[in-house]
């Protein structure tokens, strides 16, 4: 189902602490990241916009076409 604003899906990039949907960075500057997610990927998921990370990609894909086939189906 898409959002008001028409968005099926967000693919965003790890590790940010904006972004991320999986770890962020610690906030250390010395490039760990911690399990988490950034302020925009919550906010995504928050209005019920799926979020995926550059490393799924073919998730994200697989989803869009569900998705695109579920709303040609009649009913």
């Amino acid at each position: 189902m898409l959002t008001g604003a028409g968005v099926a899906l967000a693919v965003l990039v790890d590790g940010s602490p904006t972004c991320g949907s999986s770890v962020i960075y610690d906030g250390s500057f010395t490039g760990r990241t911690v399990p988490g997610r950034g302020v925009a990927a919550e906010e995504l998921l928050r209005h019920g916009i799926p979020v995926f990370h550059e490393g799924q990609l073919h998730q994200a894909a697989a989803f869009l076409s569900e998705l695109e086939q579920s709303e040609r189906r009649p009913g």
